[in-house]
């Protein structure tokens, strides 16, 4: 690890446990102060809320074992689903502050702050709720002028984020809901686990993908915090072809180019380079462009790419992170058209940390490239 990577993990983690410690402090002087919190029920709320905060920033330690135990797995699905619940608290309790420029009466801040406690626990209980079961598979048709056959099919995954609480049956469904979409080509997007399977690879079925042409993949952002090598060495071994800036003519009837994540320049590991990823390309063909962020579609779009697949957003999952990421990424999700080129943006085919979407859902996508003769 550079000294480089060290000092950015240190300010992030300074900034992080800024925020969490701050946050924190806030939302139980709301609760406290708004509700008029006291005696035994002061205590329970302190008690409870401290232990569970502690319980979660602990959940990330844990996590970081490659075989922890059932409970240490529990522990830290109740941790994680507790900083999903922080985030919801915090957005909810901040934008609830504004009403009190409208009044500051006793009476005005305790109702304003029971409803708003009411809403965290909806949209918690419902974050939580809406991730359970299948991805939802979305399917779209593109019209594609130089198609040199009828229709081509890419099924996209990204952002699977395997952990220590992931069962393997779950991954497995992944794999068999892939499969029943009779793909062409499967193009992963990045960000496959958040823990070391290199032992482990079997056992989630990622030997099973079947496409006609094979799977594509490229490196995302986890990749490098966990260890681009062991990504490497996954992909291997599963039959993924990863993309590290450059491109593969498949069959002679289309091209699948793909660079390395912008997290690989940190690493000074294969920084990504979409000119080089696009050498030698014979543009009358089609072009797949995958990038895990979208905003390499910046550069990308000024080649005659055909679309470029992307994921990383998650769409922000939950509060303030879906309104923050909307305002950060001009293709924050879904489907756009700049010049003639599209780029799709994936929510990801599950989700990262937080078991938790509120305005999403996890997705398979299926697109159809068609040939038109316009």
């Amino acid at each position: 690890m550079s000294v480089k990577e060290i000092g950015l993990r240190i300010v992030f983690f300074i900034v992080f446990l800024s925020i969490y410690i701050l946050g924190n402090a806030y939302i139980i002087y709301r609760v406290m102060h708004d509700l008029k919190l006291h005696g035994l029920a002061l205590t329970i709320f302190i008690t409870f809320y401290l232990a569970i905060t502690f319980l979660s920033v602990y959940s990330f330690k844990i996590s970081r074992f490659n075989s922890p135990t059932i409970s240490a797995k529990i522990l830290t699905e109740i941790g994680y689903i507790w900083l999903g619940i922080f985030s919801i608290s915090l957005t909810y309790l901040l934008i609830s502050h504004l009403a009190f420029i409208f009044g500051h009466t006793p009476k005005f801040r305790y109702n304003t702050t029971l409803i708003t406690v009411i809403l965290i626990a909806v949209s918690s209980v419902y974050s939580i709720i809406n991730t359970c079961g299948d991805p939802k598979v979305r399917e779209y048709e593109i019209k594609v002028p130089n198609l040199p056959v009828d229709k081509l099919s890419i099924v996209q995954l990204s952002d699977i984020h395997i952990d220590v609480t992931t069962k393997y049956d779950t991954v497995k469904r992944i794999v068999e809901i892939t499969n029943s979409l009779n793909p062409d080509i499967i193009a992963f997007v990045g960000d496959l686990a958040d823990t070391d399977i290199t032992k482990t690879y079997e056992k989630y079925g990622l030997l099973d993908f079947k496409s006609k042409y094979g799977t594509f993949a490229v490196s995302g952002n986890h990749e490098y915090y966990r260890g681009i090598t062991n990504y490497e060495f996954v992909c291997d071994k599963i039959g993924f072809k990863l993309l590290n800036n450059e491109n593969v003519l498949v069959d002679d009837k289309f091209y699948v180019a793909g660079i390395t994540d912008p997290t690989s320049i940190q690493m000074n590991y294969k920084p990504l380079n979409v000119a080089k990823s696009l050498e030698n390309i014979d543009f009358s063909k089609p072009v797949i462009f995958l990038s895990h962020q979208p905003n390499p579609f910046f550069e990308s779009q000024k080649y005659p790419i055909t679309i470029q697949l992307s994921g990383h957003t998650h769409a922000g999952q939950i509060p303030p992170f879906d309104i923050i990421e909307y305002f950060l990424y001009k293709y924050f999700c879904g489907l756009y058209k700049d010049s003639d080129s599209y780029i799709y943006v994936t929510t990801g085919t599950r989700w990262w940390g937080p078991p938790m979407r509120l305005f999403s859902k996890s997705e398979i996508v299926k697109i159809d490239l068609v040939k038109t003769s316009n």
